[in-house]
């Protein structure tokens, strides 16, 4: 079940805060967000897309923030297969669980 999001940007164009169904997103979410705008693969994408599970081909239409993190999700997990695992594992998990909190059944079909 997709919850409703809304959220600020920074002066650098970054996500400075982020509601999930009114409510401020989880601190671990924000540390994990925050990890992931970090990196140089990290693009918040003004318009969204449709992200595909690589092991069952299912297809899924997501918003812009839902496919931002979407491919930060898929760029870290190639980069952890060749042995790259910087951030931590820690973010890729904080990144992932707040994919699972904003669209569950997204999550379910492209992660899971």
């Amino acid at each position: 079940m997709k919850q409703t999001t809304a959220y600020t940007l920074d002066e650098n164009g970054k996500i400075a805060t982020l509601t999930i169904a009114g409510k401020p997103a989880r601190a671990g979410f924000m540390r994990g967000l925050r990890k992931a705008q970090a990196t140089n693969y990290w693009h918040l994408y003004a318009n969204g897309g449709v992200g595909q599970n690589p092991f069952s081909g299912v297809n899924v239409e997501l918003d812009a923030l839902q496919f931002s993190i979407y491919q930060w999700l898929l760029i870290w997990y190639q980069g952890y297969e060749q042995g790259i695992m910087t951030p931590p594992v820690q973010t890729y998990d904080d990144v992932k669980y707040l994919f699972l909190e904003i669209d569950a059944d997204a999550y379910y079909d492209l992660i899971d």
